[in-house]
């Protein structure tokens, strides 16, 4: 019986101290010699491109969203964005992009001077437009991945 417990309670420390087994995926984004195509389609949540690193292609999916909230500056970063949600709202201007695969980034600010009527169909286009043509931005959308 006491050895019964101790193979018992030596097969759950083994249970308990095995490593945890986590996927990494390696993601080559350096913004500095990152090409990206798109083709930038307003009037969706969703955006997306195709960034070139050294010869190695990464499909890039993001979100885009229209804020109360504008940046410090053109391509600022923030963890968190806020809106404001009521039927006579004309205060949502401020269009932020995140990418959420391959990885997820911060928000990135871009004024892109909207009106509260256009930036909700506007922002999606030029979150995919952004992503290819301004490396700037895309230093900003890489910059919050971490290593």
């Amino acid at each position: 019986m006491k050895r019964s417990i101790f193979v018992l309670l030596g097969m759950g420390i083994l249970t308990v101290t095995a490593p945890a087994n986590a996927v990494q995926k390696c993601v080559a984004l350096d913004a500095s010699s990152t090409t990206c195509t798109s083709t930038p389609a307003g009037g969706n949540a969703d955006w997306s491109a195709t960034c070139t690193t050294n010869g190695t292609s990464v499909p890039i999916k993001g979100i885009a969203m229209c804020s109360n909230q504008a940046g410090a500056a053109q391509y600022a970063t923030s963890d968190a964005i806020t809106t404001v949600s009521s039927a006579s709202d004309t205060t949502n201007v401020n269009c932020w992009c995140k990418m959420v695969e391959p990885a997820v980034s911060s928000w990135v600010f871009f004024n892109a001077n909207s009106s509260a009527g256009n930036c909700a169909g506007d922002c999606s286009f030029y979150c995919a437009l952004y992503a290819r043509s301004y490396s700037a931005f895309r230093s900003a959308l890489f910059s919050s991945l971490g290593d």
